[in-house]
């Protein structure tokens, strides 16, 4: 792992840190293999000045996809993350329900449907128990100050669009909130 990420301190370096991954300055992130751009050449392109406008504002993205339709296969737009519990924006955040979106607060222990193949689950979110060192496991390589901060005050949210294939709401709705 890069000293970039050795090096942080809190959430909000972690934000810093990750936009300057999704501008192509940082070769990489803990918890995902592979550098940016494997995933986003499937027309997710359009999603990354929101993403980047997130992580500097505070609101660290883990995952996000967009809304998308097509041949049996259908999505719903997604984002998911973590911010500081005493956030300026964390209720933004929140208040993003009334967008026509789905927050969800912490890990769900219903599971959400987020991609469907052929009429089937394909990817899921919650629905299971999280494992108890989750933040160890995905920000393995991080700070010691930056791990504690997230143990002590991330707030970890999920933004889920509930109709699917949309994509024209979730992202003006996500870069409105973090401006």
């Amino acid at each position: 792992m890069s000293d970039v990420w050795r090096s942080a301190r809190t959430i909000d370096d972690l934000g810093q840190n990750m936009a300057a991954w999704l501008e192509g300055r940082v070769p990489n992130w803990p918890g995902y293999d592979g550098p940016f751009g494997q995933e986003e050449t499937n027309g997710a392109r359009h999603l990354v000045p929101t993403l980047i406008a997130a992580n500097k504002a505070g609101f660290v993205t883990t995952e996000s996809q967009p809304g998308e339709i097509g041949g049996g296969y259908r999505q719903r737009a997604f984002v998911e993350g973590v911010v500081h519990d005493h956030s300026p924006i964390l209720g933004r955040l929140l208040g993003l329900q009334h967008h026509g979106l789905t927050v969800v607060c912490g890990w769900p222990k219903q599971q959400i449907v987020l991609t469907e193949d052929a009429g089937r689950p394909f990817s899921t979110l919650g629905g299971w128990k999280m494992r108890r060192n989750d933040i160890h496991y995905n920000w393995r390589g991080v700070g010691r100050q930056a791990l504690r901060e997230l143990r002590e005050h991330g707030v970890k949210l999920h933004i889920i669009d509930t109709d699917w294939g949309r994509d024209d709401r979730l992202w003006p709705a996500l870069a409105g909130a973090v401006r």
